[in-house]
């Protein structure tokens, strides 16, 4: 990112708030130009400036943060959304994501995983904290329609450090942890990750879960909760 990311931070809570603000003031790629404490001020004050990126609680006052995403979404699709909420049930990861939110981090890991977050949506990728990203594997094993398994071929143009990277991403390790795993640098593990989506015609982590779990690249049972 050449420019600073302008970001919203929306939530009920002013001490939160300042705690997000604090996190994101650690990095020189963000600067803060507003916030708000309920839903409709939320879709309001993002409406009125227009920023690249908003951090979204979901209970929030006059409206949910998900029916507030839906709006943004809908009104500004290049604004990205990161829900940021205490609540990890399937239910509310996959409304969020439905919704429009391109990540969703756990508030007790806010602190460690919101800049690594921010940074993955903004390249248009989508963030799923790490035991988020378990439950949502759960619930792709159990859909009926689950995507049938990718042709032999599909598989094999993915190179053997393709595919170990891609059984990280599908944990929902950031880049930079899969860059330290795998002693790359944090580019050529982005350049890896273009190049396994391009490969398999996956535009993001969730379709990436789904071929992982179709072709057995990763056992679902490994994120049972």
């Amino acid at each position: 990112m050449k420019d600073k990311a302008r970001v919203v931070i929306c939530d009920d809570h002013a001490i939160f708030r300042e705690g997000l603000k604090t996190v994101l003031a650690q990095s020189p790629d963000f600067t803060i130009i507003g916030e708000a404490a309920n839903g409709f001020e939320a879709v309001e004050t993002v409406l009125r400036l227009r920023p690249e990126l908003v951090t979204m609680d979901i209970a929030m006052p006059e409206q949910s943060g998900i029916e507030a995403a839906k709006q943004i979404a809908a009104e500004l699709p290049e604004t990205r959304v990161i829900i940021l909420s205490v609540h990890s049930r399937k239910t509310f990861i996959l409304e969020a994501l439905k919704a429009g939110a391109r990540g969703y981090v756990l508030k007790d890991s806010a602190g460690e995983k919101l800049v690594d977050a921010a940074k993955a949506v903004l390249r248009g990728e989508c963030y799923l904290d790490s035991p988020v990203a378990g439950h949502i594997v759960d619930e792709f094993v159990k859909m009926p329609d689950m995507t049938p398994a990718p042709a032999q071929d599909s598989q094999e143009r993915l190179t053997d450090r393709e595919r170990q990277l891609l059984r990280l991403v599908v944990e929902g390790l950031p880049n930079r942890e899969i860059a330290d795993k795998l002693c790359l640098s944090q580019k050529t593990v982005e350049n890896h990750r273009a190049n396994i989506m391009r490969k398999l015609g996956r535009h993001d982590v969730i379709g990436l879960v789904k071929y992982a779990i179709a072709t057995g690249l990763v056992d679902p049972d490994a994120w049972s909760r």
